[in-house]
């Protein structure tokens, strides 16, 4: 009789462990995952993107008040969605000089980016940067960037390339793109980068004017993840 309550102990041990290995092994996961060989159809919806602009980030700044570099570090406002930036020279655009003024702030992932934007001297037209900015937290100037009355602005507005959360390997990569639920007929213009999330754009051929909304499919590379 011990032996059978003995061999019953060893049974119950035996199930017990088992049961609890079926348990950890059923775990679910919430990663993105796929076979080697498969291409997989990503879905990224874009809620109500406000109209490109020219100053909702920065308004008429003074940036360089003198010949010293300096640094501007607050803003009107943040970007909406993820998305690239306008700056435009305005005030006395003669005393602009050639400079290249750097923006930084955080992508999609919240991770630090930066973008140069090159100004010649005089310069009095917009430069349209690539990189999809989720925030913006500094506008460095170098020194020299101005000089004369040093009364040049300097304003920072909304781009229309909109930030994809994923990388591609190819801009052909892109099988469709909606707007206020609609099929495009002619799609998206993408910009891709295999492994810097922030140069991955869509440019919608709808109109942003912050009620629609906006969707895209495309295939990513597995290669950019938070």
């Amino acid at each position: 009789m011990l032996k059978h309550k003995g061999a019953f102990a060893v049974f119950a041990l035996v199930l017990s462990f088992t049961f609890a290995a079926w348990a950890i092994n059923v775990q679910v996961s919430r990663r993105d995952m796929k076979l080697a060989t498969q291409q997989l159809i990503e879905k990224q919806s874009i809620d109500n993107p406000a109209a490109a602009g020219t100053n909702q980030v920065l308004n008429g700044s003074a940036g360089a008040t003198s010949a010293a570099a300096a640094t501007v570090s607050t803003f009107a406002a943040q970007p909406d969605v993820p998305r690239n930036l306008v700056m435009t020279p305005g005030g006395t655009t003669t005393d602009v000089e050639a400079c290249n003024v750097v923006i930084s702030g955080t992508n999609i992932f919240g991770q630090a980016i930066t973008e140069t934007f090159a100004f010649s001297a005089n310069a009095s037209t917009a430069t349209t940067g690539t990189k999809a900015f989720n925030t913006v937290t500094s506008v460095a100037f170098p020194a020299d960037c101005e000089s004369g009355g040093f009364a040049a602005t300097w304003s920072i507005g909304y781009g229309e390339k909109l930030g994809l959360k994923r990388c591609m390997d190819a801009a052909g990569h892109l099988a469709w793109s909606t707007v206020g639920g609609s099929y495009e007929s002619t799609r998206a213009t993408m910009a891709v980068d295999a492994d810097e999330v922030e140069k991955n754009t869509a440019d919608f051929n709808g109109t942003m004017n912050g009620s629609n909304d906006f969707e895209i499919f495309f295939l990513q590379n597995f290669r950019c993840m938070p």
